[in-house]
């Protein structure tokens, strides 16, 4: 999966250099430029401190008193991102954008705003414009990379990544995501170096660590998968997902009773995941345990009654238990929704009826 991040920090453009002032003069009495600039130099201050409110009415006044000041509508939309006032932030990120055109800072954080607003043409548009203007600024091409990836435009995805860690080397994220978008071009062995290198750089990233062991069973790299899902589950115990795929490395290991174990453990966290009935039910059966396959199977096709796998598996189990009409029966319900080989089971049973199309 890929792990969509938000940046950690806010562009902000340059703020332009207060002018020195004699202690004695009152605020009121300073030009209006100056004021301008006292109040963004305050609103920067207060925005670094992530003190938003007292940003928002500094930029306020700065723009008051300099209506063509671009950087202070640019300021103003970052603090309005950050108070989730979205279409606000959009306002002023156009209106810099007319009193500066091609800005890449005002670009970036439009498309931030556009991404947090559920605009994301938008705000692929807006990434577009900022490497236009900055070629070098990696997190343009990461943020557009992201949405890319979720469009399932992998190829293109793929571009953007590899363009932000050339401008940015030690982008540990755009590690990860390319590693996810090659795992959805198939080039397991690729996603693995590159989940490696993230880890590299950011080694508390636990995302890439149980991405890596999803690469490397892919990869049949089964026994480095296992050490990735080992060293994941001692960090992070919560997770009914982990607790699921390594259940299934080491239902591929032959390691049915772990397997077993795992599965319980995510139901455990999650009775309403479907999967793990299902799986656990297949590590029943290769335990010869038929009555418990037969519950867990129904119990997942409670959860999801189109779930053909499932079928099949509660099929296998009671033809164990001499349920031979029942067994027919979920046998080609699972071809019906999917699954051929329902058919090739039934058939072999001597199950009478049509084969499900």
């Amino acid at each position: 999966m890929i792990q969509k991040t938000l940046l950690f920090f806010v562009l902000l453009a340059c703020s332009l250099t207060a002018r020195a002032q004699v202690d004695t003069v009152r605020a009121s009495t300073l030009p209006g430029p100056q004021r301008a600039e006292k109040a963004y130099n305050s609103g920067l201050a207060s925005f670094n401190q992530q003190r938003y409110a007292a940003a928002l009415a500094s930029f306020d006044q700065a723009i008051a008193a300099r209506p063509d000041f671009a950087a202070a509508f640019t300021n103003r939309a970052a603090t309005r991102f950050e108070l989730r006032d979205y279409p606000a932030a959009l306002a002023d990120y156009d209106q810099a954008l007319k009193l500066e055109p091609g800005n890449y800072a005002a670009h970036f954080g439009r498309g931030r705003a556009h991404e947090a607003a559920r605009q994301p043409a938008e705000a692929e548009q807006d990434y577009a414009e900022t490497v236009k203007a900055r070629p070098d600024y990696a997190p343009a091409w990461y943020n557009r990379g992201v949405l890319r990836f979720e469009k399932a435009d992998y190829a293109a995805a793929e571009a953007d990544f590899d363009a932000a860690l050339k401008a940015d080397p030690k982008m540990a994220y755009a590690y990860h995501d390319r590693a996810s978008t090659r795992q959805k071009l198939g080039r397991y062995p690729e996603a693995v170096q590159d989940y490696t290198q993230a880890l590299a750089l950011q080694p508390d990233l636990l995302s890439a660590l149980l991405n890596r062991a999803a690469a490397a069973r892919r990869a049949g790299q089964l026994p480095e998968a296992l050490r990735d899902y080992d060293a994941y589950l001692a960090r992070k115990t919560d997770s009914p997902l982990a607790w699921t795929n390594r259940g299934s490395a080491r239902y591929e290991n032959k390691d049915y009773a772990g397997a077993l174990a795992d599965f319980s453990q995510a139901l455990q966290l999650d009775p309403a995941y479907a999967l793990a009935w299902n799986n656990r039910a297949a590590a029943q059966l290769k335990r010869e345990k038929y009555a418990e396959a037969a519950a867990d199977a129904s119990q997942a096709i409670k959860l999801k009654p189109d779930y053909a796998e499932a079928f099949l598996n509660r099929g296998h189990a009671r033809e164990m238990l001499r349920q031979a009409d029942e067994a027919c029966q979920d046998w080609r319900r699972a071809a019906a929704l999917g699954l051929p080989v329902g058919n090739g089971y039934a058939a072999a049973a001597g199950c009478v009826g049509e084969a499900a199309e």
